[in-house]
């Protein structure tokens, strides 16, 4: 196991040295991994001094400027020279051959290098003076430095690849032919991509008529939404030029706005002569002279006021006018069209609530007979939604079910004859006889809060759900279960019980977190043990970060940290002797944890609650139905490795933050060094938790001998996020600090909340968050925009896996264009969740199977019809 894992690690170091990723330049400081380690510790601190005197590591290795970046995620096979990459392959240089021949058009299908740098072929030469290069080509290409030579020379990247039309004339001469047509040139193939019918399967695979009603619910407004926005930028063009241009979606190509680095969806605007593209929302901002940020001074360079590089036509550097920009569309001729009257069409047929406030929301189906057939085919569906539903069932569940299913068409086929609206539950009371779970989910109208209109649509906070036992066991009974928190959050005690769906999604949709107990049941937790990473890893380098200080201490092999989990005489000190409260950064590394660690990946998967929600392939995890041919979202699983700071009540193991998407954390392993007395802290450990305002369930739980806590989180709804900045703002001022425009407080991360903090939120702004204490073997549930903090109370390993839910939709929309105005410093300005990809292709599938569902029982009662 750990042979195959260390070769999997060796294998995707090389492939990572070779492959160009998004926005990643070789930083001069990369010769840091080729030096020897230090002799002492006192070295690594002095050299940590030094550092804050130059840019920080994050800039120089993961931003360059505005010239240099590029915007595309690609692989490419590498090349032996630089000199050899602008030469014509012999297939190449036989198919231009041909185009010259017949003076036909076609679709560029070289980058701009290299069909300006070209050698005349053998019977002719070429000229192309008129075909001007785009901004990628020339800047990744202009004579690279040494220390990024061997990066960039394999990097191939062209804004017009497959984008725009070229022609030869008689003469030999290549020329700019137009752009194509996205209503005429798509093929049936790039149409099958955006557009649902009945041949192409959806992408993400098992859905069934109750999930897909589910994820019409919550995702189907945000849908509207974004089809309404894409509608404005026909109003918003003021190029006179009435033609749109089509960039075809290729494969492992990921296009983004170059002003703000949001994912180019579909309606966007390009400059002819340099391939600058610019987004929905930077165009609109600036045509209402709004600037997304002020302009840094690092960038300043290459940027207008308004943040907009300057175009790099030969005939010098420019600003780019609005009025010459053209528009452009990336999703195939008027699928979005189809798509958007679709979706609302299915929803009115299958009963799925309405709150867009469009005109096609109001349309009702006055077909009594297909109403039937619609209410029969939601009756049968939900006969199979106990366990079934999920591909992971075992033989004994599938059993039961069965069993199940015979009852349910017993009770069915009687209800039937007598006229009665019978639905399965799980509890037949007066309550819950008749009663659809997905058109119940919204009862109250008037409870639903919409805040931050116009922004990025409505967002959609459902107010606090607080529960009894006696409520949630008469909901689902049979459903091991207690509520912490005075009855706001959930702990489920069975990880794998088929029933948990039901208590989880009555709180996940009211953007609470979630506690499941006893996962550990389910993973070999010999393979996460600090021994066994020592063992595998302990002689690869990684950077560790001191908690205390906030320094990194560069370059370490992780033995120095793996070995102090368990030994306090054997971690690393500072300058001043004293022993460091480390966290390994950032490990491990590359962007996909199945590669590096695949035993464990394994393991973990294996053993993931919930999960229709949290696996890759989770049929409530929208992000599985982006097809394949786009660049995946770097989803984790994640892991975040440090020691116990319950002697530190101020110093958190990670500050307050939120995330763009939901995520679990697992807790795989707790532990307190065995070298010295424990008692100190334990009791430290204790009262930290009081001190964390924990109720009375969770301290007695925490007080237990065969428990033993490992970290204290702080979770706040994402509704309270803003009140939770203005506090921190008014903090900074307090201390005599100025406000840093482009920044914020909570994505900074510069913030731990202490008793004091916490006791000020609760008292001015009446914001109370969720302390939770995650044991051994514990899951904790964030929701997508939940501010959160954890210390480490004991010395901890956790692994998280982040995926999208269809409850939290409306708040990772919000979050993107949130995160879009931040400064190009934060590691979250990029948006590289593509969320309105992903509410598109999860609408498109979702859309698909009910309509095909409708048509094959039409067709089955035809045939009964026609028998008869």
């Amino acid at each position: 196991m750990p042979q195959t894992e260390l070769a999997a690690v060796a294998a995707v170091a090389a492939q990572t040295s070779a492959t160009a990723s998004r926005k990643r330049t070789v930083s001069p400081l990369s010769c840091l991994s080729m030096r020897s380690d230090p002799k002492s510790i006192i070295e690594i601190h002095i050299s940590n001094e030094n550092k804050t005197k130059k840019p920080c590591l994050e800039t120089q290795s993961g931003n360059g400027t505005p010239e240099a970046k590029p915007r595309q995620d690609k692989e490419l096979k590498p090349s032996s020279s630089s000199q050899a990459e602008t030469l014509l392959t012999d297939e190449e240089e036989l198919r231009h051959k041909q185009y010259r021949e017949s003076c036909s058009i076609f679709l560029q299908d070289l980058p701009c290098f290299k069909l300006q740098q070209q050698q005349p072929t053998r019977d002719t030469a070429v000229a192309v003076a008129e075909v001007p290069k785009c901004r990628e080509c020339r800047k990744r290409h202009d004579a690279p430095s040494s220390s990024e030579s061997n990066a960039t020379s394999n990097d191939v990247y062209c804004r017009f690849y497959e984008f725009r039309r070229l022609q030869y004339n008689g003469k030999g001469e290549l020329s700019v032919a137009g752009f194509p047509n996205p209503y005429i040139e798509p093929t049936k193939e790039d149409c099958s991509i955006w557009q649902p019918d009945g041949t192409t399967a959806p992408t993400s695979g098992f859905m069934d008529i109750q999930v897909c009603r589910y994820i019409l619910l919550h995702a189907g407004d945000q849908f509207c939404y974004l089809w309404r926005q894409e509608a404005e930028a026909l109003k918003l063009h003021e190029n006179s030029d009435g033609t749109i241009a089509w960039k075809k979606a290729v494969k492992g190509i990921r296009e983004i706005c170059d002003v703000c680095d949001t994912t180019l969806f579909n309606y966007h605007w390009t400059c002819r002569k340099c391939g600058f593209g610019v987004c929905l929302d930077c165009f609109k901002d600036r045509k209402e002279g709004q600037r997304l940020r002020r302009v840094e001074t690092s960038l300043q360079k290459g940027c207008d006021e308004y943040h907009w590089g300057l175009c790099t036509d030969p005939s010098g550097s420019q600003q780019h006018a609005m009025t010459e920009l053209m528009l452009t569309q990336i999703i195939a001729g008027d699928a979005l069209n189809v798509l958007g009257r679709l979706l609302h069409e299915v929803r009115t047929l299958w009963q799925v609530p309405q709150v867009c406030g469009c005109l096609l929301s109001k349309q009702e189906v006055k077909d009594p007979q297909l109403n039937a057939f619609i209410q029969d085919m939601i009756k049968e569906s939900q006969l199979k939604q106990h366990t079934s539903f999920s591909s992971l069932a075992t033989e004994q569940k599938l059993h039961q079910q069965q069993r199940l299913e015979q009852l349910h068409s017993k009770k069915l086929e009687f209800a039937r004859e007598r006229g009665i609206d019978y639905v399965p539950g799980r509890a037949w009371t007066k309550e819950t006889l008749g009663k659809d779970p997905i058109t119940s989910a919204f009862d109250n109208f008037k409870h639903i809060n919409f805040l931050r209109k116009g922004l990025a649509g409505l967002r959609r906070f459902l107010p606090p759900r607080a529960m009894t036992l006696a409520q949630s066991t008469q909901l689902a009974p049979g459903v091991p279960h207690e509520w912490l928190c005075d009855g706001k959050l959930l702990r489920l005690t069975d990880a794998m019980h088929p029933d948990n769906r039901v208590l989880y999604q009555e709180v996940w949709k009211c953007g609470q977190p979630v506690m499941i107990s006893e996962v550990a049941r389910s993973l070999n937790l010999d393979l996460w043990r600090p021994e066994a990473f020592c063992r595998d890893f302990g002689d690869k380098p990684n950077d560790l970060i001191n908690c205390l200080n906030g320094n990194l201490v560069p370059n370490q092999p992780m033995r120095h940290f793996w070995e102090g989990f368990q030994c306090m005489s054997k971690r690393l000190l500072d300058a001043n002797g004293k022993h460091m409260l480390l966290k390994l950064k950032d490990w491990p590394p590359g962007d996909d944890f199945a590669e590096i660690l695949p035993t464990r990946f394994a393991d973990l998967m294996q053993g993931l609650p919930m999960p229709e929600y949290t696996l890759r392939t989770g049929n409530l995890n929208i992000a599985s139905c982006l097809p394949k041919m786009f660049v995946p979202p770097d989803l984790g699983p994640k892991m975040y490795n440090a020691y116990g700071s319950a002697l530190y009540p101020q110093k958190g193991t990670t500050n307050l933050h939120l995330d763009i998407s939901d995520a679990v954390n697992i807790m795989v392993y707790v532990g307190i060094p065995q070298d010295e007395d424990s008692k100190p802290q334990l009791a430290a450990t204790q009262r930290a938790i009081a001190m964390g305002g924990c109720d009375y369930i969770t301290r007695s739980r925490c007080q237990s001998p065969e428990v033993l806590p490992g970290a204290l989180w702080h979770i706040f709804p994402a509704r309270d996020a803003d009140k939770i900045r203005d506090l921190l703002n008014r903090v900074t001022l307090e201390k005599g600090f100025r406000l840093e425009p482009d920044h914020d407080p909570i994505h900074d991360q510069n913030w731990y909340l202490d008793d004091k903090l916490r006791a000020r939120l609760f008292k001015e702004y009446g914001v109370e968050g969720h302390p939770i204490v995650q044991c051994l073997g514990d899951a904790v549930f964030i929701p997508a925009g939940a501010p959160h903090q954890v210390q480490n109370l004991h010395n901890c390993i956790k692994v998280a896996e982040d995926f999208v839910s269809p409850e939290n939709i409306t708040h990772c929309y919000h979050l993107t264009h949130e995160f879009r105005r931040l400064s190009h410093s934060h590691t979250n300005h990029e948006d590289k969740l593509q969320i309105k990809n992903i509410i598109y292709h999860a609408i498109k599938d979702c859309c698909h199977i009910l309509t095909r569902a409708l048509d094959e029982r039409i067709d089955v009662e035809m045939s009964k019809l026609q028998g008869d």
